[in-house]
């Protein structure tokens, strides 16, 4: 069933338009029709409210149909036995005894168009879920739908043995509190565990108080009372003007409920039909009706006497009622809200429920307005990571191992990322990378790097601010090279959330399925594409576990490097990387990165930062307080102090993979030849920073004003020095 709303979603939530203006109000009338009709399986509270079964998606042998069938002969005997507590236990178990229960409650229209069409097979997967519907008939008070729901929520744990799990959307956000609010007091009065487990409000209502709707919601609806007769609307060429309650609440809505994204949609699907009926005149009549009709959709599904009710009855009333008792719920709760809702508060609730709820997590989803249950959202998986943990994560699920757990994104993220962040600092930087073959010899590119002789460890400089490292994790990435960047504690201690999720989960926030797009190096990038904090034990179950690894020995020393300090390496004595690499005979390969020092302007070194009054105290305390990435513990040359700088113009970045060292014959208890292996790295290291210093002289296109005139000319990248030049013996 739930795949059919699919096939009828709205421009409003479709990832593509439908193709016409018809097309989208037959799409909205198709939706109410299939939340309206009966499920097979159901239990009606009133006449005029009922909830039904949320049949889970089938596996690919099972016939739907059949299902449906089994489901409707299940219900028919039920119903002639009036047993309905039985019937409640017997699909449960049918769909999976395992489950928890859940009961979605709708918004103020009573049918709850967007998580029916993108969340409910998820959810029906996970738990046994429940939906209720509200006819637009209903006249019912607030008091009276919560003591209807809240019976038949207790009613449902209990012939289940199951906890509960209430999700709100709009309306319903303000609903599924004052549930939990009037179960939960019922349970403690008769001395019962609450049945309820947790509570899920997306874009919750709560905020109406916060809104101007008390002002506006009446006007809206008493120009519904004025509304002309029907045969004071006819149009010359045919069918009724819509009317002025139908309009204006018709533009009030669309302007409010969409997103920036949506209504971008809606607007390129009229254009579309305007264009095409400018091409074929003869349409025009056609296009303007289905306009018109299309703005009868509100007057059919919240009609302006409904609409006056629930908001008068439902709104100002639940307010009154929920607000003040919020702080007494006493179950997790989850609250998810789209920061561009324009209908209700919801960012700013946000703030507010994370006072008043004792166990409240939230997520906050960019892009997103008052449909914020869209294809960028599974609802499913944010209840899984959050709180509520109603499939007991904590204890059941196997801890996640980020170093041997971890996988690369997928290629749509990788593409994306590419997209909006590599392609603008390869336009600005145009980097040229170079590679050296075992014999010393270089060549443009990185093929001489060996990829298929165990594992592989990258040494490389941190360039001031590490703003390279998007340019070389993305090479690497391009020339199918996975590497596991071994980062400075500081990167996960500033990450959003639990680190694992974010591992775990590819570096999305858990229900969100697209990553914002963001322009420049941030922890949840790192960890995206497998960083793992700097220490002995990770570096050393990389190695073990085969997988390559990119360590910058100079930590953060190198980063924040004074003005004079350029591509100098700041190296600890000891040589545990080089033993390290040994034990699992790993082939190093030195990296020489040099440029972005010259894309930047140095007013103040890290020292001359400390130095400055009140600033400069603050500066070193924080400094002082962060945790050291050295292998040998505490460093007092490991100051997190960063230098005052001012953009330059971009200068040419050049990397360097040079010759790589085999580590195969190198005894890792031999002191003394790891010493020698370390040092013939760094000189590796250090002849590549001479090598490509003294070549960019040859480069016509070092510098930013000819390179980036080329280049945007052209349209193809600005040619370099003559290889030649780098292999000068």
């Amino acid at each position: 069933m739930w795949g059919l709303t699919k096939q009828v979603t709205t421009a409003l939530l479709a990832s593509s338009s439908p193709p016409s203006v018809n097309q989208m109000g037959q799409d909205f009338r198709s939706l109410y029709s299939i939340l309206g009709e009966q499920a097979s399986v159901y239990q009606q509270l009133s006449p005029t409210l009922r909830i039904s079964h949320v049949t889970p998606p089938q596996e690919e042998n099972q016939d739907w149909t059949d299902v449906l069938d089994l489901d409707a002969e299940l219900m028919m005997q039920f119903e002639k036995d009036d047993d309905s507590d039985n019937l409640f236990l017997e699909v449960a178990n049918k769909h999976g005894a395992d489950k928890p229960l859940a009961l979605y409650l709708p918004g103020l229209d009573g049918f709850g168009i967007s998580a029916a069409t993108w969340q409910f097979n998820d959810l029906a997967r996970t738990f046994d879920l429940w939906r209720l519907s509200i006819a637009i008939e209903d006249r019912s008070s607030f008091s009276t739908v919560v003591s209807s729901v809240s019976k038949m929520v207790e009613k449902l744990s209990a012939s289940t043995g199951r906890p509960i799990y209430l999700i709100g959307e709009s309306f319903g956000g303000l609903l599924a509190p004052a549930i939990t609010l009037n179960v939960q007091n019922k349970a403690e009065r008769e001395g019962r565990d609450n049945p309820i487990g947790g509570l899920v409000m997306v874009n919750p209502a709560t905020s109406f108080d916060q809104t101007s709707w008390d002002v506006l919601a009446p006007i809206l609806s008493s120009i519904g009372f004025l509304t002309s007769p029907a045969e004071g609307r006819s149009l010359p060429f045919g069918g009724l003007l819509p009317s002025p309650y139908a309009i204006i609440g018709g533009l009030t809505l669309s302007a409010l409920i969409p997103s920036s994204e949506q209504f971008q949609r809606i607007v390129d699907l009229f254009q579309e039909n305007i264009a095409s009926s400018i091409s074929n005149p003869s349409s025009i009549f056609d296009l303007i009706q289905d306009m018109l009709k299309s703005f009868e959709l509100t007057e059919e599904t919240l009609p302006p006497g409904l609409l006056d009710h629930r908001i008068k009855n439902w709104l100002f009333v639940g307010s009154d009622i929920v607000l003040p008792r919020l702080k007494d719920i006493n179950v997790p709760a989850l609250v998810v809200v789209g920061n561009e809702d324009k209908l209700i508060d919801s960012r700013g609730e946000v703030k507010r429920l994370q006072e008043k709820l004792p166990q409240v997590e939230t997520l906050v989803v960019r892009n997103a307005g008052h449909f914020v249950l869209d294809e960028y959202v599974n609802l499913t998986e944010a209840i899984l990571y959050s709180k509520l943990d109603p499939l007991d994560f904590r204890k059941t699920k196997k801890k996640f191992d980020p170093i041997l757990d971890w996988k690369m994104p997928e290629q749509e993220v990788i593409d994306e990322a590419r997209e909006t962040m590599i392609k603008p600092l390869e336009t600005a930087f145009s980097p040229v990378y170079m590679s050296t073959d075992t014999n010393g010899k270089r060549s443009f590119g990185l093929a001489n790097i060996p990829k298929d002789d165990g594992p592989i460890l990258f040494v490389a400089n941190h360039q001031l601010l590490g703003l390279d490292l998007n340019l070389l994790f993305s090479k690497l990435i391009e020339n199918d090279i996975v590497v596991r960047g071994l980062a400075h504690p500081i990167v996960f201690q500033s990450a959003p959330g639990s680190s694992s999720r974010v591992d775990e989960l590819g570096g999305r926030t858990p229900g969100l399925q697209r990553k914002t797009s963001g322009s420049g190096p941030n922890p949840s990038n790192f960890q995206t594409y497998g960083a793992v904090m700097v220490t002995p034990r990770n570096f050393y179950k990389v190695m073990q576990s085969g997988q390559n690894a990119l360590l910058f020995p100079g930590g953060v020393r190198e980063v924040f490097h004074g003005r004079d300090e350029a591509y100098q390496l700041f190296w600890p004595k000891k040589v545990d990387f080089v033993r390290t690499a040994a034990r699992f005979n790993a082939t190093i390969v030195p990296i020489s990165a040099v440029g972005m020092a010259d894309s930047i302007n140095t007013i103040l070194d890290p020292s001359e930062v400390g130095n400055l009054p009140i600033i400069g105290e603050r500066a070193m305390a924080f400094a002082a307080n962060v945790t050291a990435a050295r292998f040998d513990a505490a460093n007092e040359d490991e100051v997190f102090l960063p230098p005052i700088v001012a953009p330059g113009l971009p200068s040419r970045n050049y990397f360097i993979f040079g010759k790589p060292l085999s580590t195969k014959d190198l005894d890792p208890s031999d002191k003394a030849s790891c010493q020698d292996a370390y040092q013939l790295v760094q000189d590796e290291m250090k002849r590549g920073f001479d090598d490509i210093l003294s070549a960019r002289e040859k480069d016509s296109f070092k510098e930013a004003p000819t390179r980036l005139a080329y280049e945007r000319f052209t349209g193809t990248k600005a040619p370099t020095f003559d290889i030649s030049e780098v292999n000068r013996v």
